[in-house]
């Protein structure tokens, strides 16, 4: 999971972009210039805004502060608090659970862009494209560049040059706002009314203003990093005794854990951004939601809801009123084959040193300020990226860039669409699909090999690889490029200590230089009423080559039936050396040979 987000619906046609003469871009800009105020709108830098929010099935607040170079947003809706800040090329953000963060550059920038569309100063260079119909009427857009594909589009009335509503593509989310309910403050048009949607969104946002002030007295206090909360405790005050853990399929950490008393197992997630309990596993606790929020994963975005006060326990170590998320984690079970009551995610990096010890199969947690890193282990950098943590690794030598560190990702390496685009890796190298995801679903993707991979010194060999796409999930963003999984982690001793900003990393003698395992088969089959169904056959995959069709059910593999085999049995069979023969028996009786070789 990559990031929990608020927002609410619009419906828009869109045409193809026509540059218009830069005559009637400048006179689009004059009239809107001199709706909103004329010279008292292009004087204002600076804005505060304080309101309520609704999203229609929770109320709270929002204050927001822009100046010069620096923005600040406090929102509190139910259980869902957010306090962010960015000063220049840095700033902060509590997490749901009251932790402080850094923001990355990028955020930053990010931000002043923002900040810079809220008045005139990003006007000069704007640039109109073809007339739309939004909302039944014709609008004029007038689109200002960001960068890139990142752009800012105002929906002005062609008449007047009112500000209808707006549109913001930025980090790979189109955000639509509406507004109304204009009122002067200080010569200065400011809209009463906003109405925000990511669209793609299945919930979204009206705020309401209820106090506007333009070019406030600047407040210094009001951009203070705040203290953060600490979360955790040790039940001797030093440290936790390691706890045994189980390594699924060498791709997944579960563990036990305890949630608000209750025993049960989870599974260790650094990518994240929120613990996350299992909607009907929350509901026999009797832990009840407070906020409804829009959960982005590598799968695309769905619902899902906040609930406060959740304490989990870890061997010795406890972890004090959590805000999570709760959502229904059967389907994520289902494709992983285990039950998935919990999903353990960063708040206890944040905060501890984490050192797992995959040769013992045991994780440990330390006090940072009493820790030691192990003798030859390499310290990597770790970045905070919009709420998750990245580090810098390199593909086939080339310049290195930052990658999710993503304990909860079950294959070795995703390459994000920001990076593999624009340099063609597709090209000149056997390539298929699978399918692929977790939360927001599980969609048909690229896959291929990369043939070298650098991370701490170290250079792994012939990884596959899943291949994201601009649709909106987790994997559509340019602040970081790819994401780094367990098979590739748990090569190496690792600790994490985010405290000092970085993992250390050592080699394992055993692991590193192991080939990767990978599918030969071109199977995409989920165990449903003791049969595996075929959901997904792979182009040029020996699947295809010996004629399955998606729909067609198997009931053994290796005259194994398939309720005994289970994900984990079948992933070990799709998994095998290429030459080896799979006999598939279908519910139809009918046998078949499936050949296993190396199709990507």
């Amino acid at each position: 999971m990559k990031s929990i987000l608020m927002a609410a619906s619009a419906v828009c046609a869109l045409a193809l972009p026509v540059f218009a003469h830069a005559d009637a871009a400048s006179d689009a800009v004059a009239r809107y210039v001199a709706w909103r105020g004329g010279a008292a709108f292009q004087k204002a830098d600076s804005l505060l805004l304080r309101g309520e929010t609704d999203n229609g099935t929770f109320k709270g607040s929002l204050e927001r502060r822009i100046e010069p170079g620096r923005t600040v947003e406090k929102f509190n809706m139910g259980g869902l608090v957010t306090h962010r800040a960015y000063v220049g090329k840095a700033g902060w953000a509590l997490t749901l659970s009251g932790q402080v963060e850094p923001q990355n550059p990028i955020a930053a920038d990010q931000a002043e862009a923002r900040r810079r569309i809220l008045f005139d100063d990003a006007l000069n260079g704007a640039r109109l494209q073809a007339d739309e119909t939004f909302d039944g009427e014709t609008v004029q857009v007038l689109r200002i560049s960001l960068g890139g594909k990142d752009h800012y589009d105002l929906l002005l009335d062609p008449a007047t040059g009112a500000l209808v509503a707006d549109r913001l593509r930025q980090d790979g989310d189109v955000t639509e706002t509406r507004y109304s309910d204009w009122r002067m403050v200080e010569g200065v048009r400011i809209p009463f009314r906003q109405q925000q949607q990511v669209i793609g969104d299945p919930i979204g946002m009206t705020l309401t203003v209820a106090k506007a002030d333009i070019d406030p007295k600047a407040d210094d206090n009001a951009f203070a990093q705040p203290a953060p909360r600490k979360v955790y405790a040790f039940a001797d005050g030093k440290a936790a005794d390691p706890v045994d853990f189980e390594f699924y399929l060498g791709s997944r950490i579960y563990m036990p854990v305890s949630v608000n008393g209750v025993d049960t197992r989870g599974m260790l997630d650094s990518g994240a951004e929120t613990t996350v309990l299992d909607k009907a596993f929350a509901e026999s606790l009797g832990i009840k939601p407070s906020a409804l929020v829009t959960v982005v994963g590598t799968g695309g975005r769905e619902l899902g809801e906040l609930a406060s006060g959740v304490t989990l326990r870890i061997g010795g170590m406890e972890l004090r009123n959590l805000t999570v998320a709760l959502m229904d984690l059967k389907p994520i079970a289902n494709v992983i084959g285990r039950p998935l009551p919990v999903i353990l995610g960063k708040e206890m990096f944040n905060e501890v040193v984490v050192d797992l010890d995959f040769a013992g199969q045991k994780i440990s947690f330390q006090d940072p300020a009493r820790f030691t890193p192990k003798l030859g282990a390499v310290a990597v950098p770790v970045t905070n990226s919009n709420g998750l943590h990245a580090i810098p690794a390199s593909i086939e030598g080339a310049e290195p860039v930052l990658f999710d560190f993503d304990l909860g990702n079950g294959s070795p390496l995703l390459v994000f669409p920001g990076y593999w685009k624009p340099r063609n890796l597709l090209a000149d190298r056997p390539s298929s699909k699978a399918l692929a995801g977790a939360i927001g679903g599980m969609k048909p993707r690229n896959v291929a090999t990369i043939r070298t991979l650098t991370l701490g010194g170290v250079e792994l060999k012939d990884i596959p690889a899943n291949f994201g796409e601009e649709d909106g999930s987790a994997l559509d963003t340019t602040q970081t490029l790819g994401n780094i999984g367990m098979p590739i982690l748990s090569r190496f001793e690792l600790t994490t200590d985010y405290s000092r900003h970085r993992i250390l990393l050592k080699p394992r003698p055993d692991a590193i230089g192991a080939p990767f395992t990978k599918d030969r088969s071109g199977l995409g089959a989920r165990l449903s009423d003791g049969v595996f169904a075929l959901s997904f056959v792979a182009p040029g995959s020996p699947a295809e080559t010996a004629g399955l069709k998606t729909g067609q059910k198997i009931t053994a593999v290796n005259g194994q039936p398939a309720k005994d085999l289970a994900v984990a049995g079948l992933t070990k069979l799709r998994t095998a050396a290429a030459g080896q023969t799979l006999v598939l028996t279908l519910d139809t009786s009918e046998t078949v040979n499936l050949v296993l070789k190396d199709y990507f």
